[in-house]
């Protein structure tokens, strides 16, 4: 079945195999496998330097913060150690104990691993697959006529391949995790989607702002909306109880205490008067939940286009990263391609984001290319020095950043607009899958 799946992705409407398709693969494929052994991140080190603590002493469930994503990559470091020769000692004793982490001398030993370019590779390997499904999922979300232009505008997005290939991160695994949500969703399973998409709202924060979105537009009356969210909420209660007695520790309470990327959300806030201020995202995220529970809409295009605004307002609204920037692509891509305009925002955005990069130095530009040797690092200009150089970044950081955050918006508003337009029904009778697949 899967590899008629995958034929059905490639070919043409009679059959044949499609060139443009499979020479976009084959780029993104050589890009990505060009880039991987020669860039690292030490977030990439330190994930790993704590999957090879919980393996050789057996403390599997000792990392609460991201415990998910962390259990995930202990299993495969379980796995590929074997092709890893002698590689007991480059791991770092201290990445898991927090506030101090992997220090430099430990990622100098990792650096110094004869076999550091297979390393990488293997590391960043579930990221690389992970982005490949994703690709094909999206794919299976468009008529056939439009299949390369959404397969280009993921697949060779600079913004997927910086964040996989290059910086080395693990958010595509869980944005395809939300995608086969939808598949399941748009093939009746609907709580079955809702329980993958579940586990990727807890591995990584964004896809916990569609769980509701979801159980709105998947639902089959109003009481299933209620005993899904209990049923969600009641869940990751007992895996807390359990992990804070076994642990001492609560996800919950360290994700709210200690967790930047929890503050990031309210970071942006409007002054009022003498008391606390009103941060915009949490209002503007409920206002749109109360609409959207309002007018009650139905079916999986109006889910993919609720919860593909709803990842672009999060990226527009919020002192981002540029490593989760990728959260505003997957679901808002098969909007895009729907007419001639949509690929010129998508390459605006790739564009303003590759502007926005020198904003964070040389630790998310040149400094990702440590593998290459310090001598080498040393002799590349810092961008953000060579800019301010040019420019004050008084100036181009903000143009930058509300030009980009506009497009982002747009990407967003764009998607909510097809969906409107867009033939709706419920999962059983969507009739523009129907088309599709006629």
């Amino acid at each position: 079945m899967m590899r008629s799946g995958i034929w059905n992705h490639l070919r043409r409407y009679h059959g044949q195999l499609d060139p443009g398709l499979v020479t976009i693969w084959v780029l993104g494929l050589v890009v990505r496998f060009a880039l991987a052994p020669l860039s690292f991140h030490s977030d990439l080190y330190q994930v790993y330097s704590r999957a090879h603590l919980a393996i050789s002493t057996g403390a599997w469930w000792s990392w609460s913060s991201q415990l998910v994503a962390q259990l995930l990559h202990d299993a495969w470091l379980a796995l590929i150690l074997p092709l890893l020769p002698g590689s007991a000692s480059i791991w770092s004793p201290t990445a898991a104990v927090a506030g101090i982490g992997a220090q430099p001398e430990d990622i100098a030993r990792f650096l110094a691993y004869p076999l550091l370019g297979r390393a990488l590779v293997l590391m960043k390997l579930p990221y690389l697959l992970a982005d490949a499904i994703a690709g094909w999922l999206i794919g299976q979300h468009v008529v056939p006529a439009r299949r390369r232009w959404a397969l280009a505008l993921w697949w060779l997005n600079p913004i997927v391949i910086y964040t996989s290939a290059v910086f080395g991160r693990h958010d595509s695994i869980w944005v395809v995790a939300v995608l086969i949500g939808i598949e399941f969703a748009r093939r009746g399973a609907r709580w079955t989607g809702l329980a993958v998409t579940s586990l990727a709202a807890a591995a990584r924060f964004f896809p916990v702002f569609v769980v509701p979105l979801y159980l709105v537009a998947l639902r089959r009356s109003w009481r299933t909306v209620f005993l899904g969210a209990a049923g969600v909420g009641g869940l990751w209660m007992v895996v807390d109880l359990v992990l804070l007695q076994r642990t001492g520790q609560s996800p919950t309470l360290t994700l709210l205490g200690e967790y930047p990327h929890v503050r990031y959300l309210i970071a942006l806030a409007l002054p009022a008067g003498d008391d606390v201020a009103v941060p915009v995202l949490p209002l503007v995220y409920t206002i749109f939940v109360c609409w959207w529970a309002s007018r009650g809409p139905r079916g999986v295009d109006a889910y993919r286009a609720g919860a593909a605004a709803t990842l672009c307002g999060i990226v527009a609204l919020t002192p981002f990263h540029p490593q989760y920037v990728i959260w505003s692509l997957p679901l808002a891509v098969p909007f895009l391609v729907r007419d001639r305009t949509g690929p010129v925002l998508a390459v605006a955005q790739a564009a303003l984001f590759l502007a926005w990069l020198p904003r964070w130095g040389a630790a998310a530009t040149t400094g990702l290319l440590l593998p290459l040797g310090r001598d080498v690092i040393e002799t590349l200009p810092d961008p953000q020095l060579l800019l301010a150089a040019l420019l004050p970044g008084s100036v181009w950081q903000p143009f930058v950043r509300g030009a980009f955050a506009g497009v982002t918006l747009w990407i967003g508003w764009r998607a909510l607009v097809a969906a409107r337009r867009s033939l709706q029904g419920t999962t059983e009778d969507d009739r523009e899958f129907v088309r599709m697949e006629a």
